[in-house]
């Protein structure tokens, strides 16, 4: 059983088709990142999951249940980008409200330490964006819950905190833990997430684990500006596509298996401009551009 089970959903506003037959499977114990331009779907998606709106065609599992099962309670913890916290309660106060209302909650001095909120004494309302989404996450946190659900988690959060956040979501998917979110961090996502699922115009047009989509992706490089690339199309033939996109930076699309990589490699070393290091990468935010088109709405 698929801790979320997504077939041929569909969502409509009005005239506007939000979610168009999307299918989406997320095994237990993994934690799956959805990307997507806004407007794409992400959020729609997790509201019907969350029985927050019902779907108007598609069939919908969490965790072997019906979205508005009331038993998934006490079973998913949720971070939303919308409030829905007391705004003048402090940390501490409010996360032991929530804890209140599980059986058998994590311990609070443990939890409110490990996400660095122990010490803020001050109401919601006057915390930093970073600080209200670790008071989020630890109320999603604190029920332990089989399934996370978060909502571009990460917004506001310093590197430092970033990087909390993700030690702390590797550790609850040691325990079992299945986790979805959504993040405008591509690269980021791409080295903690075990899969991947790109949502384009209310479809998912991508699955699949990080390190094969970003072997999918073009090649950039970065080298001297304006650079005659007629020599490297020879080298590397007619099926390759190569064009400088901005100023000392380049992208080969086509299929870049290690010989072309260490042509390219090798035609790059004769024509850098001796100021600067010339590197060659493929990332997962490349491959997303590339899957969307660069859109950013």
């Amino acid at each position: 059983m698929n801790a979320v089970d997504i077939e041929a959903l569909s969502v409509n506003y009005g005239a506007k088709h939000a979610v168009q037959g999307l299918d989406l499977r997320v095994r237990p114990g993994t934690t799956c990142v959805l990307l997507g331009p806004n407007g794409a779907g992400k959020t729609t998606t997790l509201s019907v999951l969350l029985g927050l709106r019902p779907a108007d065609s598609g069939r919908v599992s969490v965790l072997g249940r019906d979205p508005r099962d009331p038993a998934l309670r006490h079973l998913i913890g949720v971070v939303l980008q919308d409030g829905g916290l007391p705004m003048a309660a402090k940390p501490v106060a409010i996360v032991h409200h929530f804890a209140r209302l599980y059986s058998n909650p994590l311990p609070l001095p443990e939890l409110m330490e490990k996400l660095g909120l122990e010490h803020l004494d001050r109401p919601y309302r006057r915390l930093s964006g970073g600080e209200q989404q670790r008071v989020k996450l630890a109320v999603a946190m604190i029920g332990r819950p089989q399934l996370l659900v978060l909502d571009e988690p990460t917004t506001g959060m310093d590197p430092a905190a970033r990087r909390v956040f993700w030690t702390l979501i590797d550790e609850l998917r040691q325990q079992g833990v299945t986790t979805l979110m959504t993040t405008h961090q591509p690269d980021e996502a791409g080295t903690r997430a075990d899969q991947i699922a790109v949502i384009h115009h209310g479809q998912v047009i991508a699955d699949d684990a990080p390190d094969r989509l970003i072997e999918a992706s073009p090649v950039w490089f970065t080298c001297a500006r304006h650079l005659d690339l007629s020599t490297l199309r020879q080298v590397l033939g007619d099926e390759y596509d190569v064009a400088e996109v901005e100023p000392g930076r380049y992208r080969v699309r086509g299929d870049v298996d290690v010989p072309q990589m260490s042509a390219i490699e090798a035609w790059v070393a004769g024509h850098g401009d001796g100021r600067q290091a010339v590197t060659m990468v493929r990332s997962l935010e490349e491959a997303y551009l590339e899957m969307t088109g660069g859109s950013a709405w």
